[in-house]
C-alpha cells in the first residue's frame, strides 16, 4: 500500500489536486482500481497537508443482478460511506439502442449520472481510479485510431456540471494496483458488461505489450514523456520556416496570422 499513497502523493503535488474542505465522491466499479483508490484516499487524509472528505458513489448498470452487499460491508470496515444508485444504463446502451460499439455512450452516461450523484451529495470533486496504464492505452488509441496526440487529463473541469475530476492514481502500474488489491483482499466485483475483455483498449494491451521486447520498463517512459511538458518537442513548439502566404488558403492564412501575431 506504500507505493499506492506514494503515487497518489506524486499526482496530489504534481497537480494540485486537493484543497481545504474538498469533498470528494470517488467513482466506484467494483474493480480493483476503484476500491483501491476509495481505500487509498482514506489513509491518505492521514497524511494529506489538507482535510478533505471521502466518499464513494457506485452505480448499478442494472446489467445483471449483481451482489454488492460485499463491497458495503469493507466500505463500512474502513470508515468511508458508499452508496449503491440504481440506473437503467445498461438497458439503454444494450437493449434500447443495441450500440455495436457501447463504449462511449456508455461512459458519457456513467459520467453524467456520476457527476449528478456527486452534485446531490455536495462533493465538488470526482475521484476516478485510472491507473498508468489507463493514461497510455488512451493515448495509444488517440494516436492510432484517431491520429492525434492526446489522452485524458490528471486534473479536468467540466463546467457544465460545475465538478471536477481528478485521477490519483495516474502514475500507478496496473500490476501494482493488482498485487495490491490481491494482498488486501478487496471484494472485487467481477465484470459482467457484454463488452468487457473484447474492446480496443485490449488491442492496446498488447501494443504496450509489445514495446518491451526492445525497450526496458516502456510504460514508466511513455508516462514520463506525456508528464514533462516542458520537454515537447512537437511542431507547434518549432520555429518553423514560413510557408510562402501566396500558396496558403484563406483558413491556413488566418491560422498563420494567429500564430506569428497572436493577440
Amino acid at each position: 500500500m506504500k507505493r499506492v499513497l506514494g503515487c497518489i502523493r506524486r499526482a496530489d503535488t504534481r497537480y494540485h489536486m486537493l484543497r481545504p474542505g474538498d469533498k470528494i465522491c470517488v467513482g466506484v466499479s467494483g474493480g480493483k482500481d476503484s476500491l483501491l483508490l476509495l481505500y487509498g484516499l482514506k489513509l491518505y487524509q492521514l497524511f494529506s497537508r489538507v482535510p478533505y472528505e471521502v466518499r464513494g458513489v457506485m452505480l448499478d448498470m442494472g446489467i445483471s443482478g449483481q451482489d454488492f452487499s460485499p463491497v458495503l460491508r469493507w466500505a463500512d470496515s474502513i470508515g468511508v460511506p458508499l452508496e449503491i444508485i440504481p440506473t437503467d444504463i445498461g438497458e439503454i446502451v444494450f437493449n434500447i439502442r443495441k450500440e455495436s460499439h457501447p463504449c462511449a455512450l456508455c461512459a458519457k452516461m456513467r459520467r453524467g449520472a456520476l457527476s449528478n450523484a456527486a452534485k446531490q451529495r455536495g462533493c465538488n470533486l470526482i475521484a476516478l481510479g485510472h491507473n498508468r496504464d489507463d493514461v497510455l492505452e488512451t493515448f495509444f488509441l488517440s494516436l492510432l485510431y484517431e491520429s492525434r496526440v492526446n489522452t485524458f487529463g490528471p486534473v479536468t473541469y467540466f463546467d457544465r456540471q460545475d465538478v471536477t475530476v481528478i485521477r490519483p492514481m495516474i502514475f500507478l502500474p496496473e500490476k501494482q494496483a493488482l498485487a495490491t488489491a490481491r494482498r488486501l483482499e478487496l471484494p472485487i466485483c467481477k465484470p459482467h458488461c457484454p463488452a468487457a475483455g473484447s474492446t480496443k483498449r485490449e488491442d492496446m494491451k498488447e501494443v504496450l505489450r509489445y514495446f518491451t521486447r526492445f525497450v526496458p520498463n516502456p510504460e514508466e517512459r511513455f508516462i514520463n514523456a506525456i508528464a514533462n511538458t516542458e520537454k515537447y518537442g512537437l511542431w507547434d513548439r518549432l520555429r518553423l520556416p514560413p510557408r510562402d502566404i501566396a500558396d496558403m488558403d484563406e483558413t491556413e492564412r488566418n491560422a498563420y496570422a494567429s500564430y506569428t501575431h497572436p493577440k
